[in-house]
Parts: structure tokens; C-alpha cells; sequence
């Protein structure tokens, strides 16, 4: 079967996209580990600023799209299910609620600094 010229482009859209919704589930997955680790413990304010290594990490996997919308998965996973209360997107504690927004400052910056303009994954 030849491939038409036309029909390689469809193709390179569709890996794009599943990159871009691999890389946003990684993240997201990857977020509710950290609530499931951290819960109850003191240092669980400090989670959003060590998971921009992770976000970081998306960002260079799967570009930039992902580490965009990973970086905000994240964010309202962890004012969910991590910071009190429980359930809200409000974040009661200043320190959480600070270092969510860094999180977000962060991970949204590096995924536009660093991303290559196509992902490495190996096709």
C-alpha cells in the first residue's frame, strides 16, 4: 500500500495528540501517587515544588503540550486530594496554596523552555 503525501501529516497529528494525552496521564497518575505518599505527613506542603522534576521530565518526553496540561492536572489533583479541605480546590494552608502556585509558574515555564518542538518518543 503507498501512503499518499497527505495522509503522512494525519498520521504525525495523531501521534501528537496520543504523546500529548500520554504525557498529561503520566502526570496526573504521577500526582495521585504523591497525595497517596505524602498524605498525612508534614512535609506534604513541599510535594508541588519536588513534582516539578516530574513535570520537567514530561515536558522533555512528550513537549510542550503535555507538560502544560500535566502541570495543571497536577495542580488541581493535589488541592483536591492532598491540601485540606479535602475535596475543594480551595487550599486552606498559605504555604500549600504558595507552593501550588510556584508549581504551576514552574512547570508551565520549563515545559516551554525545554520541550523540543517534537517529542522523543520513537515512533
Amino acid at each position: 500500500m503507498v501512503m499518499k503525501p497527505g495522509n503522512q501529516g494525519r498520521g504525525n497529528r495523531i501521534r501528537n495528540r496520543m504523546n500529548f494525552l500520554a504525557g498529561s496521564a503520566i502526570c496526573a497518575i504521577a500526582a495521585l501517587g504523591a497525595c497517596l505518599l505524602a498524605a498525612g505527613h508534614p512535609w506534604k506542603v513541599w510535594v508541588p515544588l519536588f513534582f516539578t522534576a516530574v513535570l520537567l521530565l514530561t515536558a522533555l518526553r512528550f513537549g510542550i503540550s503535555a507538560g502544560v496540561l500535566g502541570t495543571l492536572a497536577a495542580a488541581l489533583i493535589f488541592a483536591e486530594f492532598l491540601f485540606r479541605p479535602l475535596g475543594s480546590l480551595q487550599v486552606a494552608d498559605a504555604i500549600a496554596r504558595s507552593n501550588l502556585g510556584w508549581m504551576l509558574l514552574i512547570g508551565i515555564a520549563l515545559s516551554f523552555l525545554f520541550a523540543p518542538p517534537k517529542s522523543k518518543l520513537r515512533h
